[in-house]
């Protein structure tokens, strides 16, 4: 008789921020485990956001068809910390040092994962750039972060990370628009989508950028009194590596 096999069954649902959608996905397993802990061993950065999501897409349901490489860097910040609260457990102690200089001294505090959530609803993909033109964005995915993690080099001159910056951008424009016409960047060449931002003043190509600092991310508020001095301490952790 062969052995059962346990918790393979889809038993816990969530809900992915910049969709909407609702999937349904299990804990993942010891096998997924020992990838993770070696890719993060790995040092590696490219290593360890691809066991990321190849564990994300490991434990969705199938049927949701989810391609998670092409989910939001943010969506998968989100879906990990969720993974984790039902795989590991439902909090996370972190290390904190207090804000106050003379003290200093390092402070557990634990992070609730099940409460953490991302706020999508205020974000305007239509960014004016003159009184002719608008632009239409999309988050970055997955995909397109790791192949920028993959074409970084210790040695990239301030010329190379601008061309980094420019292809992002580039990469995230859904479409053009006038007035009366609405150009799809589907069906013109990256090369023209790029010609179009060389076009740019430095001003019009900020307003652009900061739809990007100003996207949705996974962030929470932690408060804590320091065991030492006794400072209260209020910190807002932001991105998966705050949370671990």
């Amino acid at each position: 008789m062969a052995l059962p096999r346990v918790n393979e069954t889809l038993n816990f649902s969530m809900t992915i921020p910049s969709s909407g959608q609702k999937v349904k996905y299990r804990p993942y397993l010891v096998k997924e485990e020992k990838i993770l802990l070696q890719a993060f061993e790995s040092e590696d950065t490219v290593t360890c956001l691809q066991a990321m999501c190849d564990t994300i897409s490991a434990c969705l349901d199938e049927k949701e068809n989810v391609d998670v490489m092409e989910l939001a860097t943010f969506d998968i910040e989100y879906m990990f910390t969720q993974l984790r609260s039902k795989s590991v457990g439902e909090s996370s102690e972190i290390s904190v040092k207090c804000k106050n200089t003379e003290c200093n001294t390092a402070n557990k505090v634990f992070v609730d994962l099940e409460s953490l959530s991302v706020d999508v609803s205020s974000v305007d993909k239509i960014v004016r750039i003159n009184d002719q033109f608008s632009v239409e964005l999309q988050y970055p995915t997955y995909r397109s972060m790791l192949a920028n993690e993959e074409a970084k080099s210790p040695s990239n001159t301030q010329d190379q990370n601008m061309n980094d910056v420019l292809e992002m951008i580039a990469g995230a424009i859904v479409a053009i628009m006038t007035d009366d016409e609405r150009i799809d960047c589907r069906d013109q060449s990256p090369k023209e989508v790029m010609a179009f931002l060389d076009s740019m003043t430095a001003s019009q190509l900020q307003n652009l950028s900061a739809f990007f600092e100003d996207m949705p991310s996974l962030k929470h508020t932690i408060e804590f009194d320091c065991k030492e001095c006794k400072t209260h301490n209020e910190l807002v952790l932001k991105g998966l590596s705050d949370f671990f």
